[in-house]
């Protein structure tokens, strides 16, 4: 192995580097279980050869070093193998240099690990569409229910987006180190989608639940849903279904007075903040 010594206040570090690995080579060499891989015989087939395994000697020195560091050391060699990598992070990393840098007295909040990893889109009762993040029991769960397909993904992917701009933003104010953990680019999430292609192409995305209804309208479901009981004029559902044309819905909001200007968008509100 050479080790290139640089010049200036480098040496210091450099002359440590050189330090440690001999310590910890030497420290390897002291353990009493051999490091083999096998035995193999002599070609006169008396004796037996044992064959050092490189990787298990390799794994040990990265241990006992890894134990040798401090933990603002440790975070910063985290991050280190992090930016030498190209491809795309994987959240599990993120979440590591997370928990690293409480050690360092940098806790970090962190949304539910599956809130920003995983999604799916199932079909629901009635014509629904039900949108869901994470795994459960571990995930946020169940986001609401949707009149179309697009609307549910929409999001699904939207939840998970707000949940990484989260982190995103918690690991920008709390050190520049971490800072460089927040611009790189994420894995993709994993969001699957259970139609068949028959749905997809009749997916009509002015059919509305009434959860939409209501959060288009910035009120509680229960709400929305005194509307339509209370007045014989609301627009009912399409036949056979719990989904309602917007457009009939939007014009009798109008009328009633119950019309935000503008109105929402479908982006979810988180039902619960759940972090660890």
């Amino acid at each position: 192995m050479v080790v290139r010594v640089p010049s200036g206040e480098d040496q210091r570090l450099a002359d440590h580097v050189v330090r440690l690995v001999g310590d910890l080579t030497a420290a390897v060499a002291r353990e009493r279980d051999p490091l083999t891989v096998a035995h193999r015989p002599d070609p006169d087939g008396t004796h037996a050869v044992v064959v050092p395994a490189l990787d298990d000697l390799l794994h040990r020195v990265r241990d006992l070093w890894w134990q040798r560091l401090d933990p603002a050391d440790r975070l910063a060699v985290h991050v280190a193998a992090m930016h030498r990598d190209s491809r795309p992070t994987p959240l599990g990393e993120v979440i590591t240099a997370c928990r690293l840098a409480s050690g360092c007295g940098q806790p970090v909040t962190v949304p539910e690990f599956t809130s920003m990893t995983c999604g799916s889109v199932k079909p629901g009762p009635r014509g629904t569409w039900q949108a869901e993040v994470g795994t459960r029991p571990y995930g946020i769960g169940h986001i609401g229910e949707y009149g179309s397909i697009r609307a549910a993904n929409a999001a699904v992917w939207d939840t998970i987006e707000t949940n990484r701009e989260l982190l995103r933003e918690r690991l920008r104010t709390t050190s520049p180190l971490l800072a460089g953990v927040a611009s790189r680019g994420w894995e993709e999430p994993d969001v699957s989608v259970w139609a068949s292609a028959e749905q997809r192409d009749s997916d009509d995305t002015a059919l509305v639940t009434m959860h939409q209804i209501a959060h288009r309208t910035r009120v509680r479901p229960a709400e929305a849903d005194r509307w339509r009981a209370a007045h014989a004029a609301f627009p009912p559902p399409e036949p056979g279904t719990s989904v309602w044309y917007w457009p009939l819905v939007e014009r009798w909001l109008a009328d009633n007075g119950h019309l935000p200007d503008p109105i929402p968008d479908d982006r979810p509100t988180l039902p619960r903040d759940k972090t660890f």
